[in-house]
């Protein structure tokens, strides 16, 4: 089933868990058919024209920039690379975050309620009390590639269903696929690592449930597992767009160590109006564009609302939100198949319903390769956790973005137009590896005038190479944001932050930027310190119209290297007020282009205090040309008062009891 057409937004880590491996297409093609009843037309979300180069490589050079391997990244973690290359080893033996082998995760462990629970169980199916084994083979399955399988699979899953509960099994083998499957209430699904299920037909994979049925909330078919083997979208015999999986209304909800290979134009996996959900050590490899590129922004999982046009198959449409939903240990990139690339973003979700939240949402430890898009696209959502992934040479690395005003994701879940926006929120992304960020940039948190987006952290991650046009950390109209620790080499802006109140940007260590190391613009309460700074084109660090700052305890080394003389190691420049700029260090080159002064404030700022800095510039180490700003020590006498000492331009000390 489709997923949504494009919804409007404000603005738009660990190494690979396996290499992809060379597999071989399939074929056999014909048009769109299956999916009549659904919308075809809706706005695509704001943003310039889509990125142009097509998939890029691991290694070497393309377009003037570095495009990095899991090998790079690994040496520029140094230390730290040798534990997640570690954890790539293991993901590479197809091990779970618990130790254990897919032969255990399959056929069930020790204490789990599955075949196999009992004491030294666990390598071959045996019957539970709970769960009845089905073999496809039994329902006349042949996985030969070319009689057509679907019915016999269908048999068993209806069969899981009969029962109450069931495991079906699917040997190793082809199976052609010639309609989608209905996957139901209790089953588990499980698929030898050789087994392939071949699309041919023009619709999705599977779904759970049928086709027109209501439910309401998360009573919809849930506690399903699906695990091993390849999903093999045959894109060049039948290239119509499609979803691979559709999991709405649903609770407990497990995917693992399953491969989506080669989807057009939609989604590998839809999670709609669903809870507690699992997508573990699987891999989603190949995606087609639509034709007239209008999908450059597809998500390979969609964690979305439910909507006629998000989720057409079945289902109430009453703004059921996402909770609980955990992608982990994935990988996400290119198939190799001819006319396919790598998917255009990772996870993430372009559509939302006002006074809806999806929330309680952890996308860790994935590696995303390739990509043309935002990695990882977090809308509108609550309570997220992003860490620990490896974002090697996609188009941008990790987005938080708000809906437009007066979009359809302003609609409320009858589809009136509330108008205005609403933000996420309560996010964290931290220890995530950013390289090769160049159409979209590093990290990027975007709110709306009218919605902020409260309480965001963005702490001990690595972006380098988001190159001279695009900014490694972005926070723009957020509120209450933090910016800590994080290391960033080689963008326009290092760390920038715009139009938001209450940020603390500190402790980040920023290198090799074009324009400016970090830069505030049209914000309030703003503490940018102990940060280090150095080879900045323009001004190591700046403040304008930014009211109530505080630029504490930084070092900045070799400002200004686009021009001799022109720019400044720290500059306050127009339209601040209430500032304090104390205790930094400004060190000019050694040679060629050097720094205008260590410190510089401009005459429309107002009541900026500085002190203890250490200066140095070609022109002069400091230059005030505020007449409310000065250069001031403040010393409290024993009685307790408090005075301001200042020093003219002929060294006369004066005290001014405050």
């Amino acid at each position: 089933m489709k997923g949504r057409h494009g919804r409007e937004s404000a603005a738009e880590a660990a190494a690979a868990k396996a290499t992809a491996s060379a597999e071989a297409t399939a074929s056999t093609g014909t048009t769109a058919s299956a999916r009549a009843a659904e919308s075809t037309a809706t706005a695509a979300p704001e943003k310039s024209s889509p990125p142009t180069g097509g998939e890029t490589g691991s290694g070497g050079v393309k377009g003037g920039r570095k495009l990095w391997s899991r090998r790079d990244m690994i040496a520029a973690l140094g230390a730290a690379g040798a534990t997640i290359a570690a954890q790539a080893m293991l993901g590479g033996q197809r091990s779970y975050a618990g130790g254990d082998a897919v032969s255990g995760a399959v056929y069930g462990r020790p204490g789990h309620d599955g075949p196999g629970s009992g004491p030294g169980e666990g390598e071959h199916p045996v019957r539970h009390r709970k769960l009845d084994w089905l073999n496809v083979r039994d329902f006349g399955a042949e996985g030969d590639g070319s009689r057509d399988d679907t019915e016999a699979v269908q048999q068993a899953l209806d069969r899981a269903l009969a029962d109450g509960s069931a495991h079906v099994y699917v040997p190793q083998g082809t199976y052609k696929l010639t309609r989608m499957l209905r996957i139901y209430r209790g089953t588990k699904l499980a698929l030898h690592p050789g087994a392939v299920m071949l699309r041919c037909h023009n619709d999705s994979f599977l779904l759970n449930g049928d086709v027109g049925a209501q439910y309401d909330g998360y009573e919809g078919h849930g506690d399903i597992v699906v695990e091993g083997g390849t999903w093999d979208g045959n894109v060049l015999q039948y290239p119509d767009a499609y979803v691979g999986f559709n999991f709405g209304h649903a609770r407990n909800v497990a995917v693992r160590d399953v491969t989506i290979k080669d989807v057009v134009w939609a989604h590998a996996i839809e999670i709609n109006a669903s809870r507690d959900v699992l997508i573990d050590h699987c891999r989603f490899v190949g995606y087609k564009n639509a034709d007239d590129g209008s999908r450059y922004f597809s998500e390979a999982i969609q964690i979305d609302v439910p909507t006629k046009l998000s989720f057409a198959a079945f289902g109430r449409h009453d703004g059921t939100p996402c909770r609980n939903v955990t992608v982990r240990d994935c990988y996400f990139g290119a198939s190799g198949t001819p006319g396919t690339t790598a998917w255009a973003a990772g996870v993430g979700t372009h559509g939302a319903i006002h006074d809806v939240w999806s929330s309680d949402i952890v996308i860790a430890n994935n590696t995303f390769e390739g990509l043309t898009y935002w990695a990882v696209r977090l809308f509108k959502w609550k309570r997220c956790l992003v860490e620990g992934n490896a974002i090697l040479n996609c188009g941008g690395g990790i987005s938080v973005s708000t809906p437009a005003p007066n979009s359809e994701s302003t609609k409320d879940k009858d589809g009136v137009q509330r108008g205005t926006p609403q933000a996420g929120g309560s996010i964290r992304i931290a220890n995530n590896f950013v390289a090769g960020a160049a159409a979209y940039g590093g990290i990027g948190c975007y709110g709306d005038p009218a919605a902020l987006v409260e309480d965001v952290s963005i702490t001990d991650n690595f972006v380098y190479d988001a190159g001279a046009g695009k900014h490694g950390i972005t926070v723009s109209r957020c509120r209450g944001a933090i910016v800590e620790r994080n290391i960033v080499n080689n963008a326009r802006r290092g760390v920038y932050v715009d139009n938001s109140a209450g940020c603390r940007v500190a402790g980040n260590r920023i290198a090799n930027i074009a324009v400016n190391g970090i830069e505030s613009a049209k914000s309030a309460d703003v503490a940018i310190a102990d940060n280090d700074v150095s080879d900045c084109g323009f001004y190591g660090i700046s403040a304008g119209e930014t009211s109530r700052f505080r630029i504490v305890s930084n070092t900045v080394r070799t400002a200004g290297l686009s021009e001799h003389n022109r720019y400044d190691g720290i500059i306050v420049s127009a339209g601040n007020k209430d500032g304090v700029v104390r205790d930094n260090a400004v060190r000019k080159a050694e040679t060629g282009n050097q720094n205008r002064y260590g410190l510089q404030i401009a005459a429309s700022s107002e009541r900026i205090e500085t002190g203890g800095n250490m200066l140095d510039g070609v022109s002069a180490p400091f230059r005030n040309a505020s007449a409310t700003s000065s250069d001031q020590l403040r010393l409290y006498a024993p009685s307790g008062a408090c005075y301001k000492v200042t020093v003219d331009a002929a060294g006369a000390l004066t005290a001014t009891l405050l």
